[in-house]
């Protein structure tokens, strides 16, 4: 299909619209300033992943705060070091001032002129309400990680779509799906968007709009 022909996209919401490498890595200097090895920031972030990958099982137990509360005292152990809950607590309320990467609010004032636009991640009841103002989504138009609308024929048939009609943007290394098409923004140069194993594969979300620019002249 073409890019025009699809009726809503499913967003990632942390490393697609959301800079969420760059925040943790900055609430993560408080801890980071007592390591003796001063660690870089790409293993910092493996560091991160690894754990917090580790502790997604206890989410319904936990919410988001308390998976990122949890991956900080881990990763204080890792590193033997010292910390409180408070310092941890701290950390995880750092989601809620996340920034957008800078061409996000833009690409989504145009996109959702031609799709409707629903974006997935994780975020405490509390946080998702100023996040979807941000991005310019209704509350119920943000989507937890822990379900597969893709694979929900309830949720399509009361939304009136079909998995074919709704193109999946990702980050290289998001969990594959069985179904639907994908394109992949690839922001890092680490990363590189050729060969393409996707449908799509772009640089970025403002590189979508222009490609979704160039499928309407076509």
């Amino acid at each position: 299909m073409r890019l025009t022909e699809y009726r809503a996209l499913l967003i990632d919401c942390d490393e697609v619209l959301v800079d969420r490498d760059a925040g943790v890595w900055t609430a993560l200097q408080p801890l980071l300033e007592n390591h003796v090895d001063s660690p870089d920031k790409t293993r910092v972030l493996a560091e991160f992943d690894e754990v917090l990958r580790a502790l997604y099982p206890r989410f319904g137990e936990l919410g988001f705060s308390g998976l990122l509360c949890f991956a900080h005292r881990q990763l204080a152990e890792r590193w033997k070091l010292k910390v409180s809950w408070e310092e941890g607590m701290s950390f995880a309320r750092s989601a809620a001032g996340w920034t957008l990467f800078e061409d996000a609010p833009g690409a989504m004032l145009y996109l959702r002129k031609f799709y409707r636009l629903l974006v997935q991640g994780d975020r405490d009841a509390e946080d998702r309400g100023a996040l979807c103002e941000r991005l310019g989504i209704e509350p119920d138009d943000f989507i937890s990680l822990a379900s597969d609308p893709l694979q929900d024929r309830d949720w399509l048939l009361a939304n009136d779509l079909d998995a074919e009609a709704i193109l999946q943007i990702t980050r290289p290394g998001a969990r594959p799906r069985e179904v639907g098409a994908v394109c992949l923004i690839c922001r890092s140069s680490e990363n590189p968007s050729t060969p393409c194993a996707a449908d799509y594969c772009i640089n970025s979300m403002a590189d979508l709009v222009a490609q979704h620019q160039l499928s309407l002249r076509r």
